[in-house]
């Protein structure tokens, strides 16, 4: 995308590069009923832009109208819905990481019972060596929840 493609963007959708990503992001939390009404917005929005904007690409016109409907579709939803949502997808990414460290369980017993590390030191261990930012609370968390032993 060139830099002329960006600022049409923002010149079409009144929208700072920041707003549209966010926007973005929002549009891959919410529900499947949700993108639904999002994408029925987003067809009529293209056509309005296409009129409006005969000039510009069709895939620079597309992308705006979907940030545009997500925004509409958005402010429709009230304070409580629109917060649960992006709890929700940080919900997923903890639960994500804590799938993660299960598949590595045999490394975190190794590790926390034959070397002695703390889970601290395990965390370290697995962003450096796996590639795997997690919390040493996540691990502590599971340690406790799995091995049933409170006294560490």
């Amino acid at each position: 995308m060139s830099l002329d493609d960006e600022k049409n963007i923002e010149i079409i959708t009144k929208f700072s590069l920041e707003i549209q990503n966010q926007n973005l992001r929002l549009f891959a939390r919410v529900d499947l009923k949700t993108k639904l009404q999002i994408l029925q917005l987003q067809k009529q929005l293209f056509h309005k832009l296409k009129s409006a904007y005969s000039d510009v690409d069709n895939t620079i016109l597309t992308l705006s109208s979907l940030i545009l409907a997500i925004d509409a579709v958005a402010k429709e939803l009230d304070d409580v819905n629109l917060n649960a949502i992006k709890l929700r997808g940080k919900n997923n990414k903890a639960k994500i990481k804590r799938q993660k460290v299960l598949g590595y369980w045999a490394i975190v017993r190794t590790l926390k019972l034959e070397q002695n590390m703390s889970f601290r030191d395990i965390a370290t261990y697995f962003a450096k060596y796996h590639k795997l930012e997690v919390a040493h609370t996540t691990i502590h968390g599971l340690w406790k929840e799995l091995e049933n032993n409170t006294n560490i």
